[in-house]
């Protein structure tokens, strides 16, 4: 089964990154596949507010979702792909603006073959990692000669042979989240869906120095027979600690569920009923449970006040012919969710298939191909979708979908909140990443933003994102 990191445009990134033209890059090794130094690009939170991965050279960029006509954007984080193997998707800085965590897999390490030697455990075989970059400074008389450090925390605690799926946040300065999946060196790795569960780790950091990987409040919130998705926290109040009744959307699957119609689908089979015969030839057909997005609020010591058997899901995913269509990511429901500055609004990327012919459960491999002469290697479309939250953390009406440009609709996933100040006063934009692939046609990867005091119908997308993809807020809490 392909993992959520892996079916969000991955093709696309490889096919450009890994052509992207060579750098006699600034960064240097000090040990392989493990840390590496590079100049240190500041962010600075008066011109930055989003951070994006550029396809055009693979570095980490930083911009001004406001410029939205502006071509500007800053180079963050510099590439790592033609000098060390390693390419970037998604950063998740930290409140502190000194502290990043950083989704990077190396497209050429040896991929899992079942048994020894194991020549890509160094690189956990080609899965998405994370990496921390921390800035270092090195010369007080010369703020040009600092640095960020960036190491590999499969090294560093969650093991060589996991895979993070990674989409992290952070809950304060000193304590990150992101979902992972870690085995053993010598532990296999899963080869059926339902051994695919991810959990939520966190990143702590110690006052006086260093740092450690460790599961993330495990008695109330672990569950081995789901798959946890993406983690997005609301921002503190202060940038070194939690406060009381702040929130955090997590996404998450179980196969533990009893199998009914609004809560499991077919993938693979030309019949919604799993019957009719593969779509594509090869893999099977199987059952996939339904993703539910969930709001949880923590205490002052960033635990969670209830624990996940408590929780009811925000929203419950519209179980109609359309929302179950599945492409080759075997994933259905509401994913990849966010949560506002303020922790009122919800976001989250619902799976769509195509209108135009219900009766043909393979629609889904039709669109948003991912090689443009293979007719049936579409993702269908991860449509982003924004509700407001009532009292009980669930949305209050159904969730409006952000308007399409394109036909078929584009794919618009992993959305984020920027809040901003304009002439006019504060607003609030909601941000995402577009991806539209279509056979004979030119692709489409960019990032787009919605002045949500307009409604979900205004997007425009950003002349800097152009060739970008998983744009992320920087959420900057200045110290008091």
């Amino acid at each position: 089964m392909r993992s959520p990191t892996r079916s969000f445009a991955l093709a696309a990134i490889l096919a450009v990154t890994v052509a992207a033209p060579a750098f006699s890059g600034p960064c240097r090794e000090a040990r392989p596949d493990d840390e590496i130094h590079c100049p240190y690009h500041p962010i600075d939170p008066d011109r930055h507010n989003v951070v994006f991965a550029s396809l055009d050279d693979d570095s980490i960029r930083a911009a001004d979702v406001r410029k939205a006509r502006s071509a500007t954007s800053d180079l963050i984080l510099d590439p790592l792909l033609a000098d060390f193997g390693w390419t970037a998707l998604a950063t998740a800085v930290a409140p502190d603006l000194q502290r990043a965590l950083v989704m990077r897999f190396k497209p050429a390490c040896p991929p899992y073959t079942g048994g020894p030697p194991h020549p890509g455990l160094e690189c956990s075989y080609g899965r998405v990692t994370l990496w921390l970059a921390y800035h270092e400074p090195r010369d007080p008389a010369d703020p040009h000669d600092d640095e960020w450090v960036h190491v590999n925390l499969a090294h560093r605690g969650l093991g060589r042979n996991s895979e993070a799926h990674g989409w992290s946040t952070w809950l304060h300065r000193d304590l990150a989240l992101f979902n992972a999946l870690a085995l053993p060196d010598d532990g296999g790795w899963p080869t059926r869906p339902e051994e695919n569960v991810t959990q939520i780790y966190a990143v702590r950091f110690a006052p006086g120095g260093g740092f450690a990987v460790e599961p993330y409040a495990p008695d109330l919130l672990w569950r081995p027979d789901c798959l946890t998705g993406r983690v997005n926290a609301q921002p503190p109040v202060e940038p070194d600690r939690c406060f009381d009744g702040q929130r955090v959307s997590f996404v998450r699957r179980c196969y533990s569920e009893p199998v009914r119609p609004e809560s499991w689908a077919w993938w693979n089979t030309a019949s919604a009923d799993g019957t009719g015969g593969e779509c594509i030839a090869g893999p099977g057909s199987a059952l996939v449970p339904v993703l539910r997005t969930y709001v949880m609020e923590l205490d002052a010591g960033c635990r969670p006040k209830r624990s996940f058997a408590e929780m009811t899901p925000a929203h419950e995913p519209n179980p109609g012919p359309v929302y179950r269509m599945m492409g080759v990511g075997a994933e259905w429901g509401d994913m990849l969710s966010a949560i506002s500055p303020d922790g009122r609004q919800l976001a989250m990327a619902t799976n769509m298939g195509d209108r135009r012919d219900l009766s043909d459960n393979c629609r889904g491999f039709k669109i948003n191909l991912e090689d443009r002469v293979n007719p049936l290697s579409g993702e269908a479309n991860r449509s982003t979708h924004v509700c407001a939250l009532d009292a009980n953390l669930r949305c209050r009406q159904e969730p409006l979908r952000v308007r399409s440009l394109l036909f078929p609709p584009e794919s618009t996933p992993l959305p984020g909140f920027v809040d901003v100040r304009l002439p006019g006063g504060a607003t609030r934009m909601l941000v995402f990443s577009r991806r539209w692939s279509q056979a004979g046609q030119p692709p489409i990867e960019d990032i787009a933003r919605v002045d949500l005091r307009f409604g979900p119908a205004a997007v425009v997308p950003l002349t800097f994102g152009r060739h970008a993809v998983a744009i992320l807020p920087i959420n900057y809490v200045p110290p008091r």
